[in-house]
């Protein structure tokens, strides 16, 4: 079995977005797939924020708390602070979508097509290492 890296993480995610596929049909039949589906954006956006520090600096890679990570990207090593603010909030909607409150409804899959979308982008961002155009 191969690890699991940030595009495969967003391949299985638009998978149960569109319904397609074994992963896909099963989520949506089951009905536990958006949860899941931000659980999967999610886990691609931490390993996006990994693979840039073990690029550009292993030792911050080597520290076991991903919200360190996450505030060492505003840094003179980091990308830049648009891209880690873009980070940390796209984090923080995925974690809030990712768990079940009996309260709240799930995720739409608008809501998460667009979660995936950012993190999409922020992935480019972090490979390039620089700041986003506006």
């Amino acid at each position: 079995m191969t690890a699991p890296t940030p595009q495969r993480c967003l391949a299985a995610a638009d998978q149960m977005l569109r319904g397609s596929g074994g992963l896909g049909a099963a989520a949506v039949t089951a009905g536990w797939w958006p949860r899941a589906c931000a659980c999967l954006i999610r886990l691609a956006l931490e390993g996006g924020v990994d693979a840039y520090w073990r690029r550009v600096k292993p030792t911050v890679a080597a520290c076991r708390q991903g919200r360190a990570k996450q505030l060492m990207l505003r840094g003179r090593l980091g990308p830049g602070g648009q891209v880690a603010r873009q980070v940390a909030f796209t984090w923080a909607a995925l974690s809030a979508a990712a768990h079940h409150h009996c309260y709240e409804l799930a995720p739409t899959a608008a809501e998460l097509r667009r979660l995936h979308n950012e993190v999409s982008a922020l992935l480019t961002q972090l490979e390039k290492g620089t700041e986003p155009e506006r």
